[in-house]
């Protein structure tokens, strides 16, 4: 009797780790997302980063985090790294204190260049411009996604590798064509504007 007790709890246990296992196989390794992306940024990044580190061995993270708990962004992103091993490169924002920031082991210093996607003119930056949407739980998903995208392409790229998950140009060559049209639009007011002004004074 003791020993078929034993057997069914030895084959209780044995489900409840198979059962646990298929959790963490499951469970997203490269995102840590406090709510500030919406989950379907969250698959789509799962899925570079798992085709990336698989290619490549290259961990890429995104810390979308509502706050940073105190801490400089450049302190919580060498705070997350201590549990890493090279080669690794991580995407940060922190929602209240405003800011955004890629940190990344030493030896992938020249793999991608991280000031552009960080830059703040859409004809360059894949983050930035687009966090001056009006909405802006959709715009943040957007620019995280179109900031860790460019970074993990740039990241396989350096390996002569082409990511199949990527979301390509297409879409940033879009933000930019976008961006450039609301600005020389912008400039057409101002010019149009200081024109008039100008006709007003001669009269």
């Amino acid at each position: 009797m003791k020993s078929y007790n034993t057997l069914k709890c030895k084959r209780v246990y044995t489900f409840l780790a198979l059962i646990l296992l298929s959790v963490s196989l499951n469970a997203k390794k490269f995102v840590f997302n406090d709510g500030v992306v919406v989950d379907k940024t969250e698959t789509k990044v799962e899925e570079m980063a798992n085709e990336l580190f698989e290619k490549t061995g290259i961990q890429a993270y995104l810390l979308a985090k509502k706050s940073l708990d105190g801490k400089g962004i450049k302190e919580y992103e060498k705070e997350f790294v201590k549990q890493l091993k090279a080669p690794f490169a991580i995407l940060t924002i922190g929602l209240k204190e405003q800011k955004v920031d890629i940190y990344n082991s030493p030896d992938l210093n020249k793999s991608f260049d991280k000031e552009t996607i960080l830059s703040p003119y859409p004809w360059s930056g894949s983050v930035i411009p687009l966090l001056t949407g009006k909405k802006k739980d959709v715009s943040i998903s957007a620019a995280m996604l179109n900031g860790y995208s460019d970074m993990v392409e740039q990241l396989a790229s350096s390996k002569n590798i082409k990511l199949k998950s990527g979301i390509g140009s297409t879409n940033r060559d879009m933000i930019f064509f976008v961006r450039i049209s609301i600005y020389l639009f912008l400039l057409f007011l101002i010019v149009r504007y200081f024109i008039m002004k100008m006709r007003s004074k001669k009269e």
